[in-house]
């Protein structure tokens, strides 16, 4: 078991991470006594976050950083070096969503979420590997998605960008290791977050068929899935990479016939 002491000193990078899965990923992390740099699209959004993590700010900083960018990726990346000169864990959570039937997907529908989900990962997972280099026993932890291993309808390119990052995963996993560079992915199911109820609410889904759908019979909370990141993360899981590990209630392997 890490000690708070142990991780001090030591620097995470969490993309998008003002709020939902990502907020909880930061909160874990910081309790774990890293220090904790939060990047969101929007900047004012990790700036609050990070207030409300860390009031006195010692252990956090916030970075505007546009993961569909590799202009704004680098930039990001270089602030860290030049505020901690290290960074000894990334994780991928940055991520949006839209869905539309397959057939009428324009090139900006594919786009929007695999610039995002996929392209994301691998802009910022090649920006800051000079960096995890340099640290001994660094991780990467990317957020993946059950829907990379079912059919779900009207979430193509959703799909098919989780299924890439858990390839991504399994490519840098072996390429990395030398360097000494575990990296790992997190696949959640249903989940409780502001991204949840607002799907509930727009009619694309409701709670009662989602519940249905997990032999838990009940949603996870986000501070679930934030443990299994950091247990990935950490010295605990030291023997662990390549892996994509399901945090889904049991939902992905519920066939009832």
């Amino acid at each position: 078991m890490e000690s708070i002491e142990s991780n001090v000193g030591k620097v995470v990078l969490i993309t998008g991470g003002a709020r939902g899965i990502g907020y909880a990923i930061s909160e874990v992390f910081y309790g774990k006594g890293y220090t904790v740099a939060m990047s969101d699209l929007d900047e004012d959004a990790a700036k609050g976050a990070i207030l409300k993590l860390d009031p006195s700010q010692q252990r956090t900083f916030a970075i505007k950083l546009d993961v569909a960018s590799s202009e704004s990726v680098n930039n990001g990346i270089s602030k860290i070096k030049n505020k901690y000169a290290k960074l000894n864990v990334l994780i991928n959570n940055a991520g949006n969503f839209r869905q539309a039937p397959s057939a009428t997907y324009s090139d900006e529908d594919w786009e929007f979420i695999t610039g995002v989900h996929l392209d994301g990962t691998f802009r910022c997972v090649r920006a800051a590997y000079p960096l995890l280099k340099e640290s001994l026993g660094s991780s990467i932890v990317s957020i993946s998605s059950i829907t990379a291993r079912i059919g779900l309808p009207k979430r193509l390119s959703y799909t098919v960008s989780k299924a890439g990052i858990e390839a991504l995963t399994r490519v840098l996993a072996v390429e990395w290791a030398p360097d000494d560079i575990r990296v790992n992915a997190v696949a959640p199911g249903f989940t409780l977050t502001q991204s949840t109820a607002d799907v509930i609410e727009k009619g694309i889904s409701n709670s009662t068929n989602l519940i249905a759908a997990v032999p838990l019979r009940r949603l996870a909370l986000p501070s679930e899935i934030a443990e299994v990141v950091y247990f990935l993360a950490s010295s605990q899981s030291s023997y662990i990479t390549g892996q994509t590990l399901v945090v889904d209630g049991g939902a992905t392997i519920d066939i009832r016939i």
